[in-house]
């Protein structure tokens, strides 16, 4: 167990979007192939800044484990590593170890995100019948776990508390679970993404307008517009990343035609 808190578990490596889960573990890995295989299933309409015309991507994620170090440090703008959605996962529906355990490791979670000032999270309550007759003698007199977690959590964002239910089992009562996730993730996953990568944009441009100011380096400017190229690869917008490679182009001709010239 030490050495998976010592270092996060990836489980995929492939250039996606970065997606940290917390909680338990265990219960993630049990479902994540249906997750990873189901997310990108259904395409999200990716309405752009500037006027640019809407598109339908597929989204897909590379999940890993929460860890604080993955968080963005200040001045830290990359967005190939930056992970634009953090997940907290839990079964919990008894009272007593809600109470003991759980409610503070999804403090600590929290205030971890606050720290770093990350704003893009959610979490998911597993529920299935086999942990509500576990636990019948158990369960708040008055609420359920999932109100419980809402008012300590989710006070004014309740659409930041999901259930899944039964995600295992073949039934319509759990697709129907499924899909709702599916499309909460997918949303708060693509608002995330157009949020920062607005922010991108914007730094890269006051980087771009610097550029007849001494000192200013093509070769630091192009690293930063090739990652945007390759964020759009990240996304299947093959046309958008190559559009970057052709203004790196223009602007490296200005660039030597206004040096030669003094």
């Amino acid at each position: 167990m030490e050495s998976q808190e010592e270092k996060p578990i990836i489980y995929t490596m492939e250039n996606k979007p970065i997606v940290t889960c917390a909680g338990d573990q265990g219960l993630f890995t049990s479902l994540y192939t249906s997750l990873a295989q189901q997310l990108p299933r259904e395409p999200m309409e990716w309405r752009r800044t500037y006027g640019r015309a809407p598109k339908m991507i597929h989204l897909e994620a590379n999940f890993v484990q929460f860890k604080e170090e993955l968080l963005p440090k200040e001045g830290n703008k990359a967005l190939l590593t930056f992970p634009f959605l953090h997940v907290y996962w839990t079964d919990c529906c008894d009272t007593e170890m809600y109470k003991g355990s759980v409610k503070e490791d999804m403090l600590r979670w929290q205030n971890s995100l606050r720290t770093h000032g990350s704003a893009d999270w959610v979490i998911i309550i597993v529920e299935t019948n086999d942990t509500k007759k576990k636990n019948k003698t158990n369960i708040l007199p008055r609420s359920s776990i999932v109100d419980k977690i809402r008012s300590d959590f989710c006070n004014k964002q309740n659409d930041r508390c999901v259930v899944l239910s039964d995600p295992l089992k073949d039934s319509s009562r759990s697709q129907e679970s499924w899909n709702s996730l599916l499309l909460k993730l997918r949303t708060l996953l693509l608002m995330s993404f157009t949020k920062n990568l607005g922010r991108f944009e914007d730094d890269m441009r006051t980087l771009r307008e610097k550029r007849t100011q001494p000192g200013w380096s093509f070769c630091e400017y192009f690293m930063v517009q090739e990652e945007l190229a390759f964020v759009f690869e990240m996304l299947q917008q093959f046309e958008d990343a190559l559009v970057q490679y052709d203004e790196l182009d223009a602007l490296f001709t200005q660039y030597v035609l206004n040096f030669g010239a003094g």
